[in-house]
């Protein structure tokens, strides 16, 4: 089994709504149309960081997911709607290979 985790940095305090917005919209779209169970959550001290996880249970599943999110229109839009929400080179992603 495979977590995928994405952490993303809000530029500000003043930006962390839009940002709750958005990580709640990507959220539930992807559930809905992946079928992926995707969580996300805000750190609560220190720093303005949205993360999301879900699990796999193959690397396949997540390529197929990645190869699908390309060309979503959707996706696509809700990423252009908040792009000025995150700080720029802010974000990282994290494979875990779960035990």
């Amino acid at each position: 089994m495979y977590r995928f985790i994405r952490t993303a940095t809000v530029k500000n305090a003043a930006l962390l709504p839009s940002a709750l917005a958005f990580a709640s919209q990507v959220t539930a779209h992807l559930n809905k149309t992946y079928s992926i169970n995707m969580c996300f959550g805000a750190e609560q001290f220190g720093s303005l960081c949205i993360h999301w996880h879900f699990d796999a249970d193959n690397l396949d599943k997540m390529q197929q997911v990645n190869e699908k999110l390309m060309t979503d229109p959707d996706y696509a839009a809700l990423l252009e709607k908040y792009s000025d929400v995150w700080a720029e080179g802010a974000m990282h992603d994290t494979l875990v290979r779960l035990a």
